[in-house]
């Protein structure tokens, strides 16, 4: 588990240089970097493709909660490890 603090107001934006595709059980990516591939099930997918958009931590949250009807501490805290996972590997950026 990280110990990376995502502040609400934050933005997480995917890394432009990974290459993705959904598949049927979720989502394919290849960081090109690295050489290495990932993939995501459908809640990490869904993740994934919204952090192509200016979401706040707080407003992505917020779209997961209806989505997934799933308790609002919870996801935060899932979302915010998941996001964290991210940022570790090179997959993603944080703008705070």
């Amino acid at each position: 588990m990280s110990e990376t603090s995502i502040a609400p107001e934050a933005v997480v934006l995917r890394n432009e240089d990974v290459l993705y595709s959904e598949v049927a059980d979720g989502m394919s990516l290849m960081d090109i970097e690295s050489g290495r591939y990932f993939h995501f099930e459908q809640t990490g997918a869904r993740i994934w493709l919204e952090l192509s958009e200016d979401k706040t931590f707080c407003d992505l949250c917020a779209g997961l909660e209806q989505e997934f009807d799933v308790e609002t501490e919870q996801c935060r805290e899932e979302t915010e490890e998941f996001l964290a996972s991210l940022l570790e590997l090179g997959l993603a950026t944080l703008r705070k």
